[in-house]
């Protein structure tokens, strides 16, 4: 009985490191998942010696695979090689953990956040603390962590680091319901720079916060396309139906670019309402662009997963008796 990719020796996977005349095989893949602390001894040993484009290539590979098959998972690989010397193998590693919220990566991305000598991996360091902050809030971090988590963040984005680290930092903290943040995020939004302004508009919709909706929703139409799309992300996490109107006028334009129409698609099927599930059917049945079609069956399946009817006559379930009658960007 022939082994199953999973099963298969390390060495196989050694062996192809090492060849740096062809790309990692495909068939290996899997066998990069869920490594033990001895195959990752393995791969340590001999990653200063894979060609650099090899190890590029695998790694974006490996997140594409990470992005279809749920099943998967390369955190220990992707740990293991956090220390390459290679900047954009760094900023491939944090990439490939994801969501990755385990505790103690928390150190190891804010060392890096704090410490790494390249711009674009203090940045995506710094953005990946951001799902400390949401654990936090959700009270599932123990304080000590939650609160440096949260003074670090904070120091980082009044610092004097570089912009790009400065506003990940931002929307990071976009997660946190700490009172320092709200003028944080409301300074960005007023700056005159619009990657500030985008920034601000990505930590409003992580903030689960209505209040800014004024700011959100008066964006809807900016002339900056990155301002425009994080304004229609935003509003759709925050579910703001007073935007519906707004963002299925803008989904009849022919002449969005489809980055935003996609995000259209995708914030309506957050707020939800009949007129937009109808829009969404009818584009489905109309759309001869893949991509779109792929996006509306992810949309109106997310409709129906999240927009159920109030109430629990659905359940056919009666009341218990007696219950019948209760209701600096200063750049």
């Amino acid at each position: 009985m022939s082994e199953l990719p999973l099963n298969q020796n390390i060495s196989q996977v050694i062996d192809a490191l090492q060849d740096a005349t062809q790309p990692f095989p495909t068939r290996l893949m899997h066998r990069l998942s869920d490594l033990s602390a001895k195959d990752v001894r393995e791969i340590v040993k001999v990653w200063p010696l894979v060609d650099i484009k090899l190890k590029r290539g695998l790694l974006k590979d490996l997140e594409e695979l990470a992005e279809s098959d749920t099943l998967v998972n390369f955190d220990e690989l992707a740990l293991a090689v956090l220390g390459d010397p290679d900047p954009s193998v760094r900023v491939l590693a944090i990439r490939l953990l994801g969501e990755c919220d385990a505790t103690r990566l928390l150190p190891v991305m804010t060392e890096l956040m704090m410490g790494d000598p390249d711009e674009t991996v203090r940045a995506a360091a710094t953005a990946h603390l951001g799902v400390f902050v949401l654990r936090g809030e959700l009270d599932d971090l123990q304080d000590s962590l939650r609160i440096s988590n949260f003074q670090n963040l904070y120091d980082v984005a009044n610092g004097n680091d570089l912009p790009s680290v400065r506003r990940r930092a931002l929307e990071s903290l976009g997660f946190s319901s700490h009172p320092k943040v709200h003028p944080l995020i409301q300074r960005a939004f007023d700056s005159s720079d619009i990657q500030w302004k985008a920034s601000a508009l990505y930590a409003m919709g992580r903030s689960a916060d209505e209040r800014w909706a004024p700011q959100v929703t008066s964006m809807l139409e900016s002339p900056d396309l990155e301002v425009q799309y994080e304004a229609v992300r935003a509003a759709g996490e925050l579910e703001l139906i007073a935007a519906s109107d707004k963002l299925l006028e803008l989904l009849e334009e022919e002449d969005e670019p489809s980055e935003l129409r996609l995000a259209l698609i995708w914030a309506l099927s957050q707020i939800g309402g009949e007129e937009a599930k109808a829009k969404l059917e009818t584009l489905m049945e109309e759309s001869q662009d893949d991509e779109e079609i792929e996006m509306l069956d992810k949309a109106l399946e997310n409709m129906e997963l999240t927009n159920i009817p109030s109430g629990l006559d659905l359940l056919e379930v009666d009341s218990p008796p007696g219950l019948e009658n209760q209701d600096d960007p200063g750049e």
